[in-house]
């Protein structure tokens, strides 16, 4: 089947021959007029010229004596001159969403040439409606009655008083706007196309051409209609029309709302094109629901490669439609290898592309830097999305990875720029900026530097293909035509308001992509199918909401005025989306319509409400497809490691002197869960680092502990006396300095020399640690004197296995080791959870037991330790000094053997308890080497809730 563009060509080709050369060719879009050459040069037998071809916009531009003006350079005239009138002081990024919509109306005032002086008038006191509006009919005067007769003018709501003074002030800012700008030559496209219709109502413009064909147009303004009416009224134009009288014939049926009234209008003269295309005997349709979005490109991958292989039809007629823009890069990376060429026409918003996500970081990060002493500094979140991002990692990924690895050890949360040198585009990057003009300038020059940088290597696909440098190019000359206007039009702004201007101009954003029309595998939007024909269409995001596109459109003028005079409402758009649709599945020999049953969002997950007209009111045969994966949920299956040779070969380093040493926390983890115990110390998969903004219980302990070594350091070996203690809780400035020397060295990781200072929660986590200090001052003057034997001391022994005598290392740092009269204390500082009471030995090494005591064991280790380093006779009293209740009265930090509801008995010596720990001790690292026994997942699957590794183990 012919497409409908080749019937037009043969007919005018018939009827004009090499005359046709004397035509004007008018077309919705270039593509259209493209393809019509390509027909045309495929019928003549001999040289001539090639008739003019132009769309109705580059026709109105060709007739009009102004220029059209960009809508940025528009925004700003409109900008001054609504300050002007209505006094205000509304900043320009404020004024920048509605003053689209501003322009929007008086290009839409314009192209229905509405009077602009009847519209923006207030009509709430009027009593005379049918008067002042004799050229409207009935049901539009009735439609303007409608809106005001909400408006007594007796009793305005705040509301409404607000609109009426805007409403007012339109009429001003709209005549203003149109004299400035015809003062300069310029114009709208509204504009324009008014000022074209009344010069071609006074007969002004001289048209050479003999005749001015129009094809394949649907949806007309008042503008438009006109000229084609002075046009026919001449005798020059003929129009040829792009239907099927399935639709056109049914009144009811929305497509054809719009040609009912152009075939009326401006009939067609006689010809042999086909307008019965739409008929039962055809292919069926197949709607093809996917679970995604994305799944649907990836789903369109099967039929492409099928069409590249068949030679029955050429890709050239092969389209690839899409209803969601969004989903251009998902098609475009889900072509097979055996479609050479692609042909892309059609927008994607640049909000969504990789340059755009970088310049988002930039103005985050310059939001959030700040001066910090001499220096500037800047948030690391930022620093490290930037170091990461895609564009500045392949400039110099070495240099980006250590910088990112140096920020994390230090643990800075402020990165001051000094450090963020050692390449010209990164340093260039990270420097602070003060005005618009800096922002500007620095912008233009990064993005300049990274498409130098990334272009360097031309056959490296991979570090920047030709899309990507498109999108930096269009970013590039966006920000210089913004920049250049605001200059222009002299428009002061603060740094904050360019910033929030640019992330709008960004988000509203779409770059063109343009190729070759006429080779490869067609990729466009809805609107680029305008009066094309392919013989295979895939049409994705069939979705209610994408196609048609829901939502009311922007504009200030409300919809019963829109209505009563005239201009288009969200009527017009569902009737012209309507159109495009039947329009595009006229003539295709094979169909594809694809759909998300995805429900997420605002999206809904159901399919267009054109599907269901093809369902159930088309007398087209439907074939519904719903492909899907099997998913089977099983459980995952247990994990069990056994201890192969490799394994047991790291175990024996435990045993060998001075190698690997087992830790109190070691073991503990191991009997929480032995595949934990694999994962952190046999397979080394450790945690990855990450900055702490905020300290976190570990790093809490951490500070507390080395806090408390500093001070009581000075006492190891002496006798501490209340005195003593009493003179400790005085010295504040003492308290102080060690304890900003442990956040210099555990929290910023920072020599003792520099400075740092302690800011926002942390200050306060600061002092909370000082109260603490104190109180256990307090507390331990109350067991004074005593003499202070070691603090983080740090102990190693050795366990001989009963199975073959290897000795295993068993080290650890006991906090505090002091002597009260006659008896030593082995104390273990706990700021979590600290449970004194035990049930006996046996549940200290009971790894099912939930509530076994992890500090009661730990203690019992250290006195271990201690008794088998310095093997004194003194009584050693394991203690905990739990600070969640160093702050009771009643306060103890004895261990006590408790079972039942029997009374606790303070564990007055470890020694009575000695044989029994170390039978059981030794029994655990029994366990630990036996090759028999794997490492397995724990049962209580509570226990995985805070574990590192509960993605590994699929919990």
């Amino acid at each position: 089947m012919s497409s409908f563009l080749q019937q037009v060509t043969n007919e005018l080709y018939t009827r004009y021959g090499n005359q046709l050369s004397n035509c004007l060719l008018v077309f919705p879009n270039r593509r259209a007029g493209l393809f019509f050459s390509k027909y045309l040069n495929e019928l003549v037998e001999q040289p001539t010229f090639s008739p003019e071809v132009l769309t109705i916009n580059d026709l109105i531009k060709k007739w009009s004596p102004l220029m059209v003006e960009d809508n940025l350079a528009l925004l700003c005239r409109l900008y001054k001159i609504y300050c002007s009138v209505c006094k205000s002081e509304e900043t320009f990024d404020e004024f920048y969403h509605w003053g689209e919509m501003i322009l929007g109306d008086f290009d839409d005032l314009d192209k229905y040439r509405v009077d602009a002086k009847h519209l923006f008038q207030n009509l709430a006191d009027e009593k005379e409606i049918e008067n002042i509006f004799d050229y409207l009919d009935e049901e539009q005067i009735e439609a303007i009655r409608s809106f005001w007769s909400t408006f007594n003018p007796e009793k305005l709501s705040e509301h409404q008083q607000q609109f009426v003074s805007v409403w007012e002030s339109l009429f001003t800012i709209y005549s203003n706007l149109r004299e400035e700008l015809e003062n300069e030559d310029l114009a709208y496209e509204g504009m324009a196309s008014r000022l074209v219709v009344d010069k071609l109502e006074k007969k002004e413009i001289d048209i050479k051409y003999e005749k001015i064909i129009f094809a394949g147009f649907n949806a007309l303004n008042k503008c438009e209609k006109d000229i084609f009416s002075c046009l026919k009224e001449r005798e020059q134009a003929e129009f040829y029309w792009d239907y099927d009288k399935s639709y056109v014939k049914n009144p009811y049926h929305e497509a054809g709302l719009f040609m009912r009234d152009n075939l009326r209008r401006f009939p067609s003269p006689e010809s042999q094109i086909s307008f019965e295309n739409i008929v039962a005997d055809r292919e069926p349709i197949e709607f093809i629901s996917l679970s995604s979005e994305v799944g649907q490109a990836k789903f369109a991958h099967q039929y492409l490669k099928e069409y590249a292989e068949q030679k029955d039809v050429k890709l050239e007629e092969t389209a690839v439609i899409l209803a969601d823009e969004e989903l251009l890069l998902p098609v475009l990376n889900s072509i097979p290898k055996n479609v050479e060429h692609v042909n892309v026409t059609m927008g994607y918003p640049a909000k969504n592309t990789p340059v755009a996500s970088l310049l988002g970081l930039i103005i985050d990060l310059q939001k959030g830097g700040r001066q910090q002493g001499s220096g500037f500094v800047f948030h690391h979140k930022q620093v490290l999305a930037l170091l990461n991002h895609q564009y500045l990692n392949a400039i110099n990924p070495e240099l980006a990875d250590r910088l990112a690895q140096q920020i994390i050890k230090s643990n800075w949360v402020h990165v001051n720029r000094v450090i963020l040198v050692g390449d010209p585009v990164i340093e260039k990057l990270f420097i602070p900026l003060k005005s618009v003009e800096q922002v500007s300038s620095y912008l233009l020059d990064l993005l300049q530097a990274i498409y130098k940088n990334l272009d360097l290597d031309k056959e490296d696909e991979g570090r920047l293909d030709k899309i990507e440098r498109e999108y930096i190019y269009h970013l590039f000359l966006a920000i210089k035509r913004l920049t250049g206007l605001l200059d222009q039009h002299k428009i002061e702004i603060k740094l904050d308001t360019f910033y929030r201007l640019l992330d709008k101009m960004i988000q509203s954003l779409s770059i063109p992509f343009e190729g070759e029309p006429l080779a490869g595998l067609q990729v466009m939007g809805i609107l680029e199918t305008r009066l094309l024909d392919f013989k295979k269409i895939i049409v994705l995001s069939m979705n209610e909401g994408k196609l048609p596109k829901t939502g009311t459109t922007n504009s200030f003028v409300p919809y019963h005025l829109r209505q009563g005079f005239g201009m288009p409402t969200i009527d017009h758009q569902d009737a012209i989306f309507a159109y495009y649709f039947y329009r595009l599945i006229q003539r295709p020999e094979e169909i594809k319509l694809l759909y998300s049953t995805q429900s997420d969002g605002i999206r809904t997950g159901e399919m267009s409400r054109f599907l269901y007209q093809l369902k159930y009111e088309s007398v087209f045969k439907i074939e519904e497809k719903h492909p899907s994966h099997d998913i089977v949920i099983t459980n995952a299956k247990p994990i069990s490691i056994a201890k192969n040779e490799r394994i047991l070969k790291q175990l024996h380093e435990y045993c060998v002197s001075d190698k690997r040493s087992f830790s109190p926390s070691a073991l503990n983890s191991y009997m929480g869960c032995n595949l934990r115990f694999y994962y952190r110390y046999l397979a080394g998969m450790k945690e990855p680092d990450t900055i702490l903004e905020e300290i976190d219980p570990p790093m809490f302990g951490n500070l507390f502990h080395q806090a408390m070594e500093k001070l009581y350091e000075p006492y190891i070996g002496k006798t501490i006396s209340k005195a003593d203690l009493e003179g400790l809780r005085k010295n504040k400035k003492v308290q102080n300095k060690i304890l900003e020397d442990a956040f210099k060295e555990l929290y910023f990781n920072l020599d003792k020399e520099k400075s740092v200072e302690v800011t926002g929660r942390n200050r306060l986590i600061f002092n909370i640690i000082l109260k603490f200090i104190d109180r256990l001052l307090k507390v331990d003057s109350e067991f004074a004197p005593f003499k202070m034997i070691a603090v983080e001391g740090r102990y190693k022994i050795q366990i001989p296995l009963k199975s073959d005598g290897r000795k295993v290392n068993i080290a650890g740092i006991i906090d505090r080791v002091d002597q009260v009269e006659n008896t030593i204390r082995v104390i273990d500082y706990k700021t979590g959870a600290a449970e004194l009471i035990f049930k006996d030995i046996e549940s200290l090494f009971d790894s099912e037991n939930k509530k076994r005591n992890k500090a009661a064991f730990q203690t019992l280790l250290y006195c271990l330790f201690y008794d088998m380093k310095h093997g004194e006779d003194l009584a050693i009293s394991p203690n905990v000094y739990g600070l969640k209740s160093i702050f009771n009265p009643k306060f103890s930090c004895v261990l006590e053997q408790k079972e039942g509801r029997a009374k606790g008995v303070p564990v007055g010596s470890y020694l009575a308890y000695k044989q029994e720990f170390l039978d059981g001790f030794s029994d655990l690292l029994e366990e630990i080497f036996n090759p028999d026994i794997p490492f397995t997942q724990v049962e209580d699957v509570d226990v995985c809730r805070t574990c590192p590794y509960i993605e590994v183990c699929h919990r």
